[in-house]
C-alpha cells in the first residue's frame, strides 16, 4: 500500500515537472515572437503574443494549485516538499516572464503607424542568449545539475552588457534626433522587458539550488575593487 501511494505521489510530482516544462516553451514562444514582431513591424504577430498571454497566466495557477494540493493531501519529505515549493517559485517567475514578452507585443502595437527609424540589433542578440539561458535552466531542473544552475546565473552579466549599450546608444539617439524620442523611450521599455525576463532566468537557477541542496542561495557579482597603490 505504501509502494502504491508513493508510486501516485511520484506520478504527480512528475506531471508538475512536464506541466512546468510546457510553460517555458510558452514563455519561450512568447518571447521569440514578440521580438520578431517588434523587429518585423508584424503587427497581428504581435496581437497574438499579447492575446497568448492569458494561456500562460492559466497554466501558471493550474500548476500552483496542483502544488498546493499535494501539500494539503500527501506527507512530502523534506526533499518532495523543496521540488514542490521550487515548482510555485518556477511557474510564477514564468509567467512574469510571459508577460515582459507581452509587454513588448504591446509595445510593437503602440509603435503601429508613428516614425521610427531607430534600429536596435541587440535585441535579437538579447533573446537568443535568453533562450539559450532558459533552455540550460531547464535542463539544471530536469537533470538536477547544481553547478549548471549557478554557471547560468554568471552568465546574465551578458545580457546586462546588451542592455547597457543599448540604453546608452538609445539616449544618445534622443540627444541627436529630439523627433526620435517618443520611439526611442519605448524601445528603452523593450530593453528594460528583455533585461528582466532575463534576470527573472536567476531566479529560476537560483530555486533549482535550492531544490538540489536545500540552500536559499543567491548570486551576488563581487565589486571590482581596484588593487591599493603603494605610497
Amino acid at each position: 500500500m505504501v509502494a502504491t501511494t508513493r508510486a501516485v505521489f511520484d506520478r504527480q510530482l512528475n506531471t508538475l515537472r512536464q506541466e512546468t516544462l510546457q510553460l517555458s516553451q510558452m514563455v519561450i514562444d512568447q518571447v521569440v515572437n514578440a521580438t520578431q514582431a517588434l523587429q518585423q513591424h508584424d503587427f497581428a504577430l504581435a496581437r497574438q503574443v499579447d492575446k497568448f498571454d492569458a494561456e500562460v497566466n492559466k497554466l501558471r495557477f493550474e500548476v500552483e494549485e496542483q502544488c498546493y494540493t499535494l501539500l494539503a493531501l500527501q506527507q512530502p519529505n523534506s526533499r518532495d516538499m523543496r521540488f514542490i515549493m521550487a515548482t510555485v517559485s518556477l511557474v510564477t517567475n514564468l509567467e512574469r516572464m510571459g508577460d515582459h514578452a507581452a509587454g513588448i507585443g504591446r509595445l510593437a502595437l503602440r509603435m503601429d503607424g508613428k516614425p521610427c527609424h531607430v534600429n536596435v540589433p541587440e535585441f535579437d542578440e538579447m533573446t537568443q542568449k535568453a533562450v539559450s539561458h532558459l533552455r540550460s535552466a531547464l535542463d539544471s531542473f530536469t537533470r538536477e545539475d547544481e553547478k549548471l544552475a549557478r554557471d547560468i546565473v554568471a552568465r546574465d552579466v551578458e545580457i546586462d552588457q546588451l542592455h547597457k549599450q543599448v540604453y546608452a546608444r538609445l539616449l544618445q539617439s534622443m540627444i541627436d534626433s529630439p523627433e526620435s524620442i517618443e520611439c526611442a523611450t519605448m524601445l528603452l521599455w523593450v530593453s528594460h522587458n528583455l533585461e528582466r525576463y532575463a534576470d527573472r532566468i536567476s531566479n529560476l537557477c537560483e530555486r533549482v539550488v535550492y531544490y538540489i541542496t536545500g540552500e536559499l542561495w543567491e548570486y551576488h557579482v563581487e565589486p571590482n575593487i581596484p588593487e591599493p597603490v603603494n605610497a
